[in-house]
């Protein structure tokens, strides 16, 4: 009969008339204790800015201006570790949501996110102050196949331009330590209450944090204020990241002298005209993220725009710890063979890393 099925033929597994579920994209905010993290989620929760965003606030800590706005709760869960998965929300006047998680788990957020999926198209998650952000860009830095709802869009850091120095100068104080690595972890940096700096320290704060991260958007900002479109959806680890945005930032870098001794991080930029060996360059990234080589060298970042033989079209390494991927785009070099890094990291040798990319290139 017609109607029979053949035996021989493939059955549809996948309904073809099913929508693709769109991945949220996730900004991470950090910045040490009093930076003005509160005040950026303040405004951000509080402004009729025409976007539905989810702020989801990890270990917030007590005292906080924003206490009164979040549903919280104590309460040992069965494993007895005194900690639970929120799943409350409180939904603010536009359109925002806000919550409170303990767990900052991908799979956690992921249920906190389940009922209310049709309320927001962005989430931001804020770290404590002390947070060192490397580990929670690895957790949302997901291999596509893992098939996660999630999609890491960018980290921001808010740096306090009136305690930063004073906290940079202090080998003493931790917070040096740590706004050194937010900040050298960062897509977007806001250089907040600028209103309470002389020119010089202003100067002298952006100098810092430009000699630390070069690749990173430096804002001024005062009370955090700043328009939401410049540090959302940078789209920094996707393969529709712009390759131009590094090629011309690292024409335009200056030269920033710091005093020896003075600075634990900081950035270098490679250029070398040529194409590379994708096997050989991949085994050297590995060597040198994993320090296979035993040196003090220690790479926290890089990024870069690279040709490769044998490909008309760029490539985007991005490194975060000693994790690294090799992203295809689809901007033609047009034999134009200029590669670009961006090394950021502490006891880094320029020479002999200039050196080692060179033998990877054929």
């Amino acid at each position: 009969m017609d109607n029979d099925i053949d035996d021989d033929s493939v059955p549809a597994l996948v309904d073809e008339t099913t929508t693709v579920s769109i991945k949220v994209p996730v900004t991470i905010l950090t910045g040490y204790l009093g930076a003005g993290k509160t005040t950026l989620l303040n405004y951000i929760l509080t402004e009729n800015h025409q976007k539905r965003i989810a702020v989801i606030l990890n270990e917030f800590a007590q005292g906080s201006a924003m206490e009164h706005l979040l549903l919280t709760a104590t309460k040992d869960d069965s494993n007895g570790n005194g900690r639970e998965q929120y799943q409350d929300w409180l939904e603010l006047r536009n359109g925002c949501l806000c919550c409170s998680v303990k767990d900052v788990g991908v799979q956690a957020i992921e249920q906190l996110l389940e009922k209310r999926r049709n309320h927001f198209d962005y989430i931001l998650l804020e770290t404590t102050g002390v947070a060192d952000p490397l580990p929670i860009v690895k957790m949302f830095w997901l291999d596509e196949e893992l098939h996660s709802d999630l999609i890491l869009d960018g980290l921001i850091t808010v740096i306090d331009a009136h305690n930063g120095l004073k906290n940079y100068e202090d080998d003493r104080h931790q917070a040096k330590a740590l706004w050194l690595r937010q900040a050298a972890m960062a897509d977007v940096i806001l250089v907040n209450k600028i209103d309470l700096i002389s020119e010089e320290e202003k100067i002298k704060i952006l100098s810092i944090v430009r000699s630390i991260n070069v690749t990173a958007q430096i804002y001024e900002t005062t009370r955090a204020r700043i328009d939401l479109n410049l540090i959302l959806d940078r789209r920094a680890y996707s393969n529709n990241s712009s390759t131009d945005y590094l090629l011309k930032k690292i024409d335009n870098q200056s030269t920033i002298s710091v005093p020896h001794g003075y600075q634990t991080l900081n950035s270098i930029t490679i250029e070398l005209d040529g194409e590379f060996d994708f096997d050989e360059l991949d085994q050297l990234i590995i060597q040198i993220l994993w320090n296979e080589q035993n040196t003090t060298q220690e790479i926290v970042r890089m990024k870069g725009v690279l040709c490769l033989r044998n490909e008309t079209t760029y490539r985007i390494l991005q490194a975060v710890g000693q994790m690294y991927e090799f992203i295809c785009t689809n901007e033609n070099h047009y034999d134009n063979l200029r590669n670009c890094f961006v090394v950021i990291g502490s006891n880094l040798n320029q020479d002999i890393l200039i050196e080692q990319f060179r033998k990877c290139i054929k």
